[in-house]
């Protein structure tokens, strides 16, 4: 399942939408189900749809190397590069990656066979840590001196 930036249909539809695969197998079907949380498509994700990169360097397959930078606007190389990995490396990826998979008995296992990404997206905290109240009104009062002369300075300037 690839889940497509809300935008990617602009002008004609602003709806999020994703894409489904399935794989026939002959027998016993598929025990992991992959999923990609597409960010980039090359295009802007605006009425416009202008390009963000060179022409050689869009589409599944670009003529040029993608850098690092390129990558954040063209995601569609490494869905197609992860895409054929679904059955290898991809297993192993955390859940809090761009692309990961999920076993299948786990989604079963809800009763809904709920397919949204988000629903099995693991989101990583951090931690932020702030100075303590009384810290940050000491340190307002150490430079309030320093922001009463500016502001007598700004208004001489202004007679």
């Amino acid at each position: 399942m690839v889940k497509l930036p809300s935008g990617v249909f602009r002008p004609y539809a602003g709806v999020s939408t994703a894409i489904l695969w399935f794989t026939k197998t002959g027998v016993g079907g598929t025990d992991q189900v992959w999923f990609y949380d597409l960010q980039a498509v090359g295009y802007s994700l605006d009425d416009k749809r202008n390009p963000l990169l060179p022409a050689d360097k869009l589409g599944p397959t670009p003529r040029e190397p993608l850098t690092d930078e390129d990558y954040v606007k063209n995601n569609l190389p490494d869905v197609l590069r992860r895409w054929r990995e679904r059955d290898g490396a991809e297993r192993e990826r955390p859940r809090t990656a761009q692309s990961f998979c999920v076993p299948k008995a786990e989604i079963a296992a809800s009763g809904t066979y709920d397919l949204s990404l988000n629903r099995y997206r693991e989101v990583e905290h951090v931690q932020v840590e702030h100075d303590a109240p009384a810290d940050i009104i000491r340190e307002l009062r150490e430079i309030e001196p320093e922001i009463s002369t500016g502001l007598t300075r700004l208004e001489e300037m202004l007679r």
